[in-house]
């Protein structure tokens, strides 16, 4: 059944054409992934599906009492109300009239609320309430905290569940995932996958948008393709389409189309991985494997000093650091060599960026110690983020004003090296103001890679890019000679460019895991097998000698000692959540190291309790 139907839909921007003459349906049940470079218009057309912009030409036909939510790619950043309001703006009329009414009880002024109570008996409207409240819960959100004290992950969560609580026939979602940690994304996408709705997503997260959708939208040049496929089919059949487009460009004027030929080659060269790029990749995971210790606690252990003078990078040996009473590092050590290329996961607050800083002598550990090379040569793509001007031709910005730069002791011209970063000639002479978000990271990345640097670290370069340029990127980094730490939370980013994943799992814990995600996957998996397997053995003997049921001294001692350390963990958590309840705390640095200890002190006592039952 069809929701929206475009037809011959056209739109423009300073002469610039974003949507030309495009026609398509969008049925019931359709999960779309809106797939097309940066600049291409991808979040115009979806603020057309929206109805917030208005074609220049042709019909938009929603059919009637469609609803359709919409979460833009930028979240609100000055927004100074709190979660309940937001949530509650997206059931219109309806959630103004509760807002109101939780506004007067909050207050004390029950006469006002009185008032306002029949109106909400007589919209039926109660339910909403609750519904709020379930939203909330289950995007684990404080409906009294303001937005504005939040991270872009946290405010992200919050204009998901706007989005959600109306139970919106059509979803509309842009680049969702940015500024979430795998966990998040994990989450979202079990959801997605279980939304009954239909769907069209925009977002440069190929494992994410693999695991959902089931048809793809692709823009390109302002004309709308739509492929009746999943995403991996979709790459398939692209890749066929690009290879037609190459013969029919061969036959027109050769200079006339010498950069549109280029543009599309150079993205069909990056749909198919080298070889060569492969094999090296996977002895860069061999070498990592070869030289480390094969023991449980997967950590990396020194090598001979004669063989380390040259090669260190970093020597980091049993350390700890730790921010008011929460551990964020426990007992670390592992080794970096030159040209390793290390991929950094884990969940908001686990410490990633402390890590990194730790590792560049920006803080100081509590205890151990780290050895750094005496010729790194820093390139760090967060410290880029804020100097872009507006006014700056793009060519300028990368070359600081000269006409050649110096790529790998080779002389480049600037236009020419920006093309390798898939901006055309007009596109390097314009003023950065004209590019979009997506574009603007990857000038800033043309920018890091254009430095003289031996040491690489990359703070979540993938956000807002296209699927092209991550694959460009992905070949750059496994090519890049140097040192390369990379914090992500793209799977398929990880699992394409490093040799090795550094997992922060909270409270301290750190490991390493030879390769990228799915690697980590297989290792952690198979470490809880053989752990499952080393308890079930006991009770299999315990069984088979029928031997006393009686609790040993130890054991004895454990279940005296458990109701103490449960009584203790629930007053702990009641502490927390008794802070969490007052908004006036989250805008206080410690918020964020409340949330992790209380998921620490919950699963703690899910195990205490565990542990109970079992000696009972």
């Amino acid at each position: 059944m069809p929701l929206i139907t475009l037809d011959n839909i056209s739109l423009s921007f300073s002469d610039k054409p974003i949507l030309n003459e495009i026609s398509a349906t969008i049925l019931k049940g359709d999960k779309i992934a809106l797939i097309g470079r940066n600049g291409e218009g991808k979040s115009t057309f979806m603020r057309v599906l929206a109805g917030t912009i208005d074609a220049d030409d042709g019909k938009l036909k929603v059919k009637n009492s469609t609803k359709i939510s919409y979460l833009e790619q930028t979240p609100p950043q000055d927004n100074e109300k709190n979660l309940f309001d937001i949530v509650a703006e997206g059931l219109g009329e309806i959630g103004l009239i509760i807002t109101k009414y939780q506004h007067f009880v909050n207050n004390n002024d029950l006469d006002k609320a009185g008032e306002l109570q029949g109106q909400i008996e007589q919209l039926d409207a109660w339910q909403y309430l609750h519904k709020i409240e379930a939203i909330l819960n289950r995007f684990a959100l404080n409906g009294n905290t303001i937005l504005s004290t939040l991270s872009g992950g946290w405010r992200r969560r919050v204009m998901l569940a706007k989005a959600l609580i109306q139970e919106p026939d059509v979803l509309l979602l842009d680049e969702p995932t940015n500024h979430m940690d795998i966990t998040a994304i994990l989450d979202l996408e079990r959801m997605l996958k279980e939304y009954h709705g239909t769907l069209v997503l925009i977002s440069h997260d190929r494992s994410f948008v693999k695991g959902i959708v089931n048809k793809v939208f692709d823009l390109d040049r302002g004309n709308l393709a739509v492929f009746d496929c999943g995403y991996v089919d979709y790459v398939k059949r692209k890749d066929e389409q690009l290879h037609a487009e190459d013969l029919a460009n061969a036959r027109f004027d050769k200079k006339l189309a010498q950069e549109e030929t280029w543009i599309r080659q150079g993205i069909k060269a990056r749909r198919t991985r080298n070889e060569g790029r492969v094999r090296a990749l996977e002895d860069m995971r061999k070498s990592f494997i070869n030289r480390r210790k094969k023991q449980g606690n997967v950590k990396i252990h020194a090598l001979d000093d004669e063989n380390r003078v040259s090669k260190l990078v970093f020597e980091v040996k049993k350390i700890n650091y730790q921010i008011a009473g929460l551990k964020l590092i426990e007992n670390f050590s592992m080794l970096v060599l030159k040209g390793e290329k290390i991929g950094v996961i884990g969940g908001n607050g686990a410490g990633k960026s402390t890590f990194i800083k730790l590792l560049l002598d920006e803080l100081k550990p509590n205890s151990g110690s780290i050895r750094r090379s005496k010729t790194i040569k820093l390139a760090y793509f967060d410290q880029m983020r804020e100097n872009l001007d507006p006014n700056m031709k793009a060519m300028d910005f990368v070359s600081e004003g000269r006409e050649r730069i110096d790529i790998g002791g080779k002389s480049k011209h600037i236009i020419g090296y920006l093309r390798q970063f898939l901006f055309t000639g007009k596109q390097a002479m314009a003023p950065i103001r004209m590019f979009s978000g997506g574009e603007k990271n990857r000038l800033m990345l043309a920018k890091i890679l254009s430095q003289p640097a031996n040491l690489l670290v990359l703070d979540e370069p993938t956000n807002d890019l296209d699927v092209e340029t991550l694959e460009l990127l992905e070949e750059m980094l496994v090519d890049y000679n140097g040192t390369l730490i990379l914090i992500s939370h793209d799977r398929t980013f990880l699992n394409n460019v490093v040799g090795s994943t550094i997992v922060m799992d909270g409270d301290g814990i750190i490991n390493q895991y030879a390769g990228g995600y799915d690697d980590y996957l297989i290792q952690k998996q198979d470490i809880l097998d053989k752990k499952e397997k080393s308890r079930s053995k006991p009770k299999a003997i315990i069984k088979s000698n029928n031997s006393s049921k009686k609790l040993n001294y130890k054991q004895q001692q454990e279940l005296k000692q458990l109701p103490n350390k449960i009584e203790k963990a629930e007053i702990e958590i009641g502490e927390i959540q008794l802070q969490l309840s007052d908004p006036e705390f989250f805008k206080t640095d410690e918020s964020q190291d409340a949330l992790i200890k209380l998921s620490r002190l919950e699963s703690d006592l899910e195990r205490y309790y565990e542990k109970w039952s079992e000696l009972e």
